[in-house]
């Protein structure tokens, strides 16, 4: 079983550099529900923070980016999330 789990890979660094799905889960979860309280819907904008990427966590996307480090298995640096 893995250690760590990791939303996605920085171009020439280490996986040890990369940026961790829990990590990326909770900012994302907080920055949703920040925006989903202007509509009385804060907690609603956390959970769909935290379930955004969860299918992350399966062995395929993984796998993936340990064997391409592809920046196109993401897109969290196109659309400005952390």
């Amino acid at each position: 079983m893995k250690d760590w789990y990791y939303a996605h890979s920085r171009n020439g660094k280490p996986s040890e550099d990369w940026h961790r799905l829990d990590d990326h889960l909770n900012k994302v979860a907080k920055m949703a529900r920040t925006f989903a309280e202007d509509f009385q819907a804060g907690d609603w904008g956390y959970l769909a923070g935290l379930w955004h990427d969860l299918g992350k966590y399966s062995q395929e996307f993984q796998a993936r980016l340990f064997a391409v480090s592809d920046p196109d298995a993401h897109s969290e640096g196109r659309l400005g999330c952390p």
